[in-house]
């Protein structure tokens, strides 16, 4: 991997569906060079995949945290999932454990529910998280098209209109005000 290597996987990591022409403009050299080297990274398995990341609150979802001290989390996760589908785990220093959930509805009933099933854990804290503000502002054709990039989010434009049979300007303007979405990332899962 040199430098130019790096660049590429820097700008993917920003936004995997920026072309590979403006990649290239950006970096002094050919749209070619620039899809070259990614399928060596990707034939390398440097580049795992690209993928869409949605943040919940965008779809409408909300977050709620536990924190657990030293306990099985495969218990822990157990309960959790009967209030709502566990997001992330992530154990703490000194034995603490803070996992999420994402919840559709009702979240201080769920939050009742989850004291109640957690009573037999060391439970510190359940708390919802706050909406940082992302836009909740997606239509159905916003959603079909998601649905679609989420498959392959370096679809062409094109390919995307084919498989939704949508235009592509509706294409365009939907993508655009997805990358404009600060809850919707388009990038890249990377082991270098």
């Amino acid at each position: 991997m040199d430098n130019f290597d790096i660049q590429i996987l820097s700008k993917l990591l920003n936004n995997c569906r920026e072309s590979d022409r403006q990649i290239g403009i950006e970096l002094g050299m050919s749209g070619g060079a620039v899809n070259s080297r990614i399928r060596k990274m990707q034939k390398l398995e440097i580049i795992e995949k690209f993928f869409v990341k949605v943040e919940p609150p965008v779809l409408g979802y909300g977050i709620l945290y536990f924190v657990v001290s030293g306990e099985n989390m495969k218990e822990v996760l157990e309960q959790v999932s009967l209030v709502g589908e566990p997001n992330f785990v992530v154990p703490c220093v000194g034995g603490i454990t803070v996992c999420s959930i994402i919840v559709k509805e009702n979240l201080e009933q769920k939050i009742e529910l989850a004291k109640k099933l957690m009573k037999d854990f060391k439970v510190l804290s359940i708390f919802e998280a706050e909406n940082p503000g992302f836009k909740k502002n997606l239509t159905k054709t916003d959603l079909q098209i998601l649905d679609e990039l989420i498959k392959n989010p370096r679809q062409k434009i094109e390919t995307v209109a084919k498989n939704t049979k949508m235009s592509t300007k509706t294409i365009t303007r939907c993508i655009e005000k997805l990358q404009k979405n600060e809850g919707i990332q388009f990038t890249t899962l990377y082991d270098p």
